[in-house]
């Protein structure tokens, strides 16, 4: 058992006895409110409708292509350096698998380090990486975080391409980011709360989750509250920045405020599913049913694909297309180093649920669109 984890269970076992109390008074009361609204209003019916259609699109067949079809071949001996901002995030291992498969096929070699979750960490690692005069870099560090090593390898003329970088995809010159690759925030958040805003026909009671260190996860929860306040028949009960790094110890006290403020039911939609990993048992603990706080969350995780799949409190997950978002990381590096622009490709927003979670890859717990990504890079690149 981690530290972590043994952290955790301290937390949930002091707090039960607030959350359990904190049903008995007001879950129930809650429940019999929500029982007695009264219908929506037409306009609503109309912002409902919208959404249901949304995500009839963003849940369907990802079969279409529609990245690049030209580029540049090609030239086989470049050294890549990928700094994660946390080795322990898997879709941040994830991405530097698929990087590691793609530079293979045009006789590249990409190195990973370790930015370890801290910015002090992402500086060191930085560092190391301009040390090893790489011919590009690859990062999941908050750019705006490490400005000082990313304006020297900017001098430098080493181009540095971002995944979730920055808050939006696309270069970002005043970041020295020579692209930044990332499904967009701002479709993401939407797709969070029109998932709500469908499971519940428009009368959902949710919280928003997110951590404001990050500057996609800003975006991220901006997108979902302004999408969510389009349902006036909606309440948005509570938007709650909770430090990633705090996890363990936060969860817990949430959902027994959360229980003991609002009453159930209520939706949470958060910028990543990682927080579920310990709001979820605390949750079960205290006796809150998975009907009465349904959980959507954003990144794909294993974890958020058991949850889906089991019904255990999670309804849907926006991921991230770790494998294509790879090889796309590849491809505008190669455009980079050959001087030619970036391609502009923005990968659309899927949304896992119950009824697709064995499409699309999701058999293997992960998104892997069904495009021919693969064979569509390497035609660009000239590989046989």
């Amino acid at each position: 058992m981690t530290r972590s984890e043994r952290v955790f269970i301290l937390c949930v076992a002091g707090l039960l006895g607030v959350l359990s109390s904190a049903l008995f008074a007001s879950g129930q009361s809650e429940k019999s409110a929500s029982a007695a609204a009264q219908s929506i209003s037409s306009r609503d019916q109309a912002v409902v409708q919208s959404a249901i259609q949304a995500n009839q699109q963003r849940t369907g067949p990802q079969s279409r292509w529609d990245g690049p079809t030209s580029g540049l071949k090609a030239v086989a001996g470049k050294k890549i350096i990928y700094v994660t901002s946390d080795s322990r995030d898997a879709l941040q291992v994830a991405w530097g698998r698929a990087m590691e498969e793609a530079a293979g096929k045009v006789g590249w070699t990409v190195t990973t380090l370790d930015g370890q979750g801290t910015v002090n960490g992402w500086t060191a690692a930085f560092g190391q990486a301009i040390a090893s005069q790489p011919d590009g870099i690859v990062t999941a560090c908050d750019a705006a975080s490490i400005q000082g090593p990313m304006t020297d390898a900017s001098s430098r003329k080493i181009p540095v391409i971002g995944l979730q970088a920055a808050a939006n995809p696309g270069p970002d010159p005043e970041l020295h980011l020579w692209d930044n690759i990332s499904s967009s925030g701002v479709e993401i958040g939407k797709a969070l709360a029109d998932s709500i805003i469908a499971d519940s026909n428009g009368k959902g009671r949710a919280i928003i989750l997110y951590d404001a260190q990050n500057a996609i996860a800003k975006l991220k929860a901006e997108a979902m509250k302004a999408e969510f306040a389009k349902c006036a028949s909606c309440t948005l009960l509570d938007s709650v920045n909770s430090p990633l790094a705090e996890v363990t110890i936060q969860m817990p006290q949430l959902a027994s405020s959360w229980v003991s403020r609002y009453g159930t039911p209520f939706y949470v939609m958060t910028i990543t599913d990682s927080y579920y990993d310990f709001l979820v048992p605390a949750l079960r603990i205290g006796g809150v049913k998975p009907e009465d706080a349904k959980l959507v969350g954003a990144g794909g995780t294993v974890k958020a694909y058991d949850r889906i799949r089991k019904g255990d409190y999670q309804i849907a997950t926006v991921p991230e297309p770790s494998g294509l978002q790879g090889y796309q990381a590849i491809d505008e590096m190669n455009r980079a180093l050959s001087g030619a622009a970036p391609s502009g490709f923005v990968s659309p927003v899927y949304v896992v649920t119950k009824q697709n979670i064995d499409t699309e890859g999701g058999s293997q717990n992960t998104f892997d669109p069904s495009n021919s990504y693969k064979a569509e890079y390497e035609k660009i690149w000239g590989v046989q």
